[in-house]
């Protein structure tokens, strides 16, 4: 006798209390032996792997840091920890060894930023350029050692110093700087007349500008009015700095009237 079986609509429905058994997966061994995740807890991001140059940059934006609050201790011993880290004592680059020069300067360790210098242009230091000697040159006019600054201009001046550098405006102007910070108008012209050609070969009003401030430091404000006239001999056209310093002499001088009509120029310049 032939059994036939009933229609799948027509079977009975399972109880709703019984399941119907699903088919597991095998287990894979490399699950078993591995310690389980604790719950809760995101697996560590990879770290990335951060090139030396973007290392140095960090570094040099961390002295400039450090220099704006005149921690220069700070600074040398986070230099001396890179120093351990790039190749197990290696060197910086001049960019970064330049930064700490100019850490120096600033923090009026000259000494230090002498040795520094003496280290980076060493057979075993990483190069000096144009700037290490403006740095160095600056901090030399600051501590009023223009004996040893008119030296280091001498030996760029003969192509006999190590790095090559040239003799250039923005060179000698952060020495011409110093000196005019200090008062000392003497030396400052001085150092005008012995590289006149040097300064005046990119006509720029820099020079002026510096030598105007200087005037009114040394307590001889209309001497600025002088070298006004130059600019003007000199083909140049003043900026808003020469008329703003101009006209702080004047004040200074009393001569309120031609601070008003400079102030009038400048105005009728812009326009």
């Amino acid at each position: 006798m032939m059994l036939i079986r009933p229609p799948r609509f027509l079977s009975p429905s399972p109880s709703p209390g019984t399941r119907e058994p699903r088919l597991r997966r095998p287990l894979d061994a490399s699950r078993i032996f591995s310690s389980p995740r604790p719950p809760g807890r995101r697996s560590r991001p990879r770290p990335r792997l951060v090139s030396p140059s973007t290392d140095l940059r960090r570094l040099t934006a961390r002295i400039v840091d450090l220099t704006r609050r005149r921690q220069l201790a700070q600074i040398m011993e986070e230099v001396e920890a890179a120093r351990r880290r790039v190749r197990g004592g290696g060197l910086l680059n001049t960019i970064v060894m330049n930064a700490v020069l100019e850490a120096c300067v600033r923090c009026g360790d000259v000494d230090r930023a002498l040795r520094l210098f003496e280290e980076m242009r060493g057979p075993m230091g990483c190069g000096v350029d144009d700037v290490s000697y403006g740095i160095l040159l600056k901090g030399l006019g600051i501590a009023r050692r223009i004996d040893e600054a008119f030296e280091i201009l001498e030996s760029i001046e003969k192509d006999s110093s190590i790095g090559g550098p040239r003799l250039s405006p923005h060179l000698i102007c952060g020495f011409l700087n110093a000196l005019i910070e200090a008062g000392d108008m003497r030396r400052a012209n001085a150092l005008v007349a012995r590289f006149r050609m040097v300064l005046y070969e990119d006509h720029s009003v820099l020079l002026y500008n510096l030598l105007m401030k200087g005037y009114i430091k040394s307590n001889f404000p209309l001497g600025a009015l002088t070298v006004k006239d130059e600019i003007l001999r000199q083909g140049l056209k003043p900026d808003r700095l020469t008329y703003n310093t101009i006209i702080s002499a004047c004040v200074k001088s009393a001569e309120n009237d031609k601070a008003i009509q400079f102030l009038e120029d400048m105005k009728a310049g812009r326009s």
